[in-house]
């Protein structure tokens, strides 16, 4: 008819979401809680991001809601995997350290700046001649990968010149990642380096001040440390605290089981959406489990979802059911980055599977078949059921199940 536009008989089609709700929904990122159904531990000191940007050190079995040091945002549960701080005095580096040190003084504890987890614990380093360093003398194993991480802050003339990380033999950092802030305020710098096929004995590992873009800084001129640590791992995990000796923080234990499980799992179908995202890189280990709901074991596995580290920046998640030798097994296609955010779903019922990551194609699947009542009782999250060394190394943001079936339409709308 006259005056109708053509915009007007174009109908969007509504996203699909779910009309039931879930069954469970752990919201870690919005609620920074552990639902108490949850069994949870881990041994030794560790740390985590607070909102404000604050270093906070935790004892043993308290979990950790991380959050991202620029702008705040809380990353989810952070699960981690067992570390060794190899440096003995990390929180202070400075005079006790055992390698070679030359041209400067270390006053611990000073008082004219807060460490980064606010306490005066931080090192002032006042160069005294022109080529100032501090290195820990220790030994790097042949094929290992070792990270070092220190946070620094700029002091008299040092603004946005650079802490350049050495580990024994070239190569070391560059000037690109050991720059030092500008603004006056902290910043963890981190180095990553594997050994080639010899072990190096008695090394130095260590910092060495340099100016940007090129030369040694003067006498007088000063920074502030803290928080130094060396791990065999290919990226910098959490803090680990150490002031005299190495110290190992445990894995991350969380899981729900028992009555706890079975109030809202169902044997014969359901969907379960997870949201995480991943801190390694290059096999720090080759599978990095998001979530498992089974047996505890490997022989009924209802649900696996976990993220392949085959390369750097090429992460492709995959989840997969098991049922016996059978294997419904979905894996995604696109190039998910260290940190950033997978989406990922699946659903199933007897012969009859879905899944999908980050809004991505449906794929199915029809092998495999759910057990029945009483044969899977465990959800692990961020770690493989039966043991550890799997863990997720990384944070998880949300997890939901359903009880039911969901459309392939509703997987897509859940993960785009």
């Amino acid at each position: 008819s006259a005056g109708k536009s053509i915009f007007s008989e174009e109908i969007e089609t509504p996203q699909d979401y779910p009309t039931i709700k879930p069954t469970l929904d752990l919201n870690f990122a919005a609620t920074k809680t552990l639902d108490p159904r949850f069994e949870y531990y881990r041994y030794g000191p560790a740390s985590y991001i607070d909102e404000n940007g604050k270093v906070v050190l935790v004892g043993e079995d308290v979990p950790r809601f991380d959050h991202d040091p620029d702008t705040g945002e809380c990353k989810g549960l952070l699960v981690e995997g067992e570390r060794t701080n190899l440096f003995p005095n990390g929180v202070r580096p400075g005079d006790k350290w055992t390698g070679a040190k030359a041209n400067s003084v270390w006053t611990e504890n000073t008082t004219e700046t807060t460490a980064p987890d606010g306490t005066y614990t931080a090192t002032k380093w006042a160069f005294t001649g022109v080529d100032p360093y501090l290195y820990h003398q220790g030994t790097l194993n042949a094929g290992v990968t070792y990270t070092m991480s220190v946070w620094v802050k700029a002091g008299t003339n040092m603004a946005g010149d650079v802490l350049q990380a050495r580990m024994g033999s070239g190569p070391h950092s560059t000037f690109a990642n050991s720059t030092i802030p500008a603004d006056g305020s902290w910043k963890r710098l981190t180095y990553t380096k594997t050994i080639g096929g010899s072990n190096e004995t008695n090394v130095n590992i260590g910092w060495e001040p340099q100016t940007n873009p090129s030369g040694n800084p003067a006498s007088g001129d000063v920074i502030y440390i803290w928080g130094a640590q060396l791990e065999s791992g290919d990226h910098a995990s959490s803090l680990i605290p150490t002031t005299g000796t190495s110290v190992t923080r445990g894995a991350d234990y969380a899981a729900i089981k028992g009555d706890e499980f079975t109030e809202w799992y169902n044997d014969l179908e359901g969907t379960v959406f997870t949201s995480h995202s991943l801190n390694s890189g290059v096999d720090d280990n080759a599978n990095n489990y998001v979530l498992e709901i089974g047996d505890a074991g490997s022989t009924h596995v209802a649900f696996r979802l976990q993220d392949v580290n085959n390369s750097f920046n090429n992460k492709p998640s995959w989840g997969s059911i098991y049922s016996g030798s059978a294997t419904a097994r979905f894996t995604g296609t696109g190039t998910f980055t260290r940190g950033n955010k997978v989406k990922s779903i699946m659903s199933g019922k007897a012969s009859d599977f879905a899944g999908t990551f980050n809004g991505e194609t449906v794929q199915t699947d029809t092998s495999g078949s759910f057990f029945g009542p009483g044969t899977t009782g465990v959800m692990s999250i961020g770690r493989y059921g039966p043991s550890v060394g799997y863990e997720l190394e990384g944070h998880i943001q949300r997890i939901m199940y359903w009880p039911k079936q969901l459309t392939d339409t509703q997987l897509v709308t859940l993960t785009s």
